[in-house]
């Protein structure tokens, strides 16, 4: 199984290399971005385990696992982040559809033994359900493109969290992003390259959000996403982010270039004093969507009633 020890410490990677020397792993190591996203991408020599300290300046932990959402690898790899006790929340809360764990800085062996012994567990878990006849399960609830949510399947999730909210009383928010130069990016460079770029929103989408908001391919290049507790604010935070880790990451051209993808996204809240049915959530997302299509690029947008 191999290792890649992506730290700018020299130190570090010597006690990490040191200490997972009591394994059978094959360790890579580098000391840059750059050189350790050309080890990621390099699929014929997949990297299975990254470890990382998950606040560098050269590249923090959002930007990594970003990057490698980017790649459009067949698997992910398994993201071991270090970091401190502060952080660990953080950490959690990022990972999102990459498999991953922390730990923390001092590195105790013996706990970061354990954590390698549950990457791989976890890694050939992940192998097992992937090949195993519980597929056709999985087909009838997520779409074969993003591995996201399929229409039915999230609006049948949407429905049973707005019920929940409304029993309890809390917000609820949704959203509706979409890419809005798909059409070109198909007309320019053909059907793989506009379906990898769907992919990659659905990526980028699912590892910027909380582990229980929910996403789903609801048509083409348009997500529908389902942030129960979220309050306008937090929504429009949520939104900004997910629309600056899709615009800043470059998808790769067959040619070797970088396309830049152009993201709009409309949301509306639910309110407690008048609770709406579902689809008419749905309907007002999608009219301030209508509303950010007509804005400048990574707009986000509230849906407003009419006086």
């Amino acid at each position: 199984m191999k290792v890649l020890l992506f730290d700018p410490d020299s130190k570090r990677r010597a006690h990490l290399r040191a200490c997972l020397a009591q394994g059978e792993y094959e360790i890579a190591e580098s000391e840059s971005a750059a050189d350790a996203l050309a080890q990621i991408n390099y699929a014929e020599d997949p990297v299975h385990i990254i470890l990382a300290p998950y606040d560098l300046k050269e590249m923090d932990g959002i930007s990594l696992i970003n990057h490698v959402l980017a790649t459009d690898l067949p698997a992910y790899p398994y993201i071991l982040f270090i970091t401190d006790e502060n952080r660990r929340k953080n950490v959690i809360d990022s990972l999102g559809p990459i498999p991953g764990d922390f730990v923390l800085d001092p590195i105790v062996d013996e706990e970061l033994l354990a954590r390698m012994q549950i990457a791989e567990r976890t890694i050939a878990l992940q192998t097992r359900l992937n090949s195993s006849s519980g597929h056709s399960e999985s087909l009838a609830l997520y779409d074969s493109l993003t591995s996201v949510l399929n229409r039915q399947a999230v609006y049948e999730r949407a429905l049973s969290e707005l019920n929940r909210a409304q029993r309890e009383g809390i917000p609820l928010s949704i959203a509706m992003l979409e890419v809005t130069n798909l059409n070109e990016i198909r007309a320019e460079y053909g059907p793989d390259v506009r379906d990898q770029a769907v992919r990659f929103v659905a990526r980028a989408a699912r590892a910027n959000v909380r582990i229980y908001d929910v996403v789903g391919r609801w048509i083409g290049a348009k997500f529908l996403l389902m942030l129960p507790g979220a309050r306008p604010e937090n929504a429009r935070a949520v939104a900004e982010r997910i629309a600056r880790a899709i615009t800043t990451i470059r998808i790769r051209t067959p040619e070797g270039g970088r396309l830049q993808l152009d993201v709009r996204t409309g949301f509306t809240t639910s309110d407690r004093a008048d609770p709406q049915p579902l689809y008419v959530l749905i309907e007002q997302a999608n009219r301030a969507l209508e509303t950010a299509q007509n804005e400048g690029a990574e707009a986000v947008v509230q849906f407003q009633p009419s006086a």
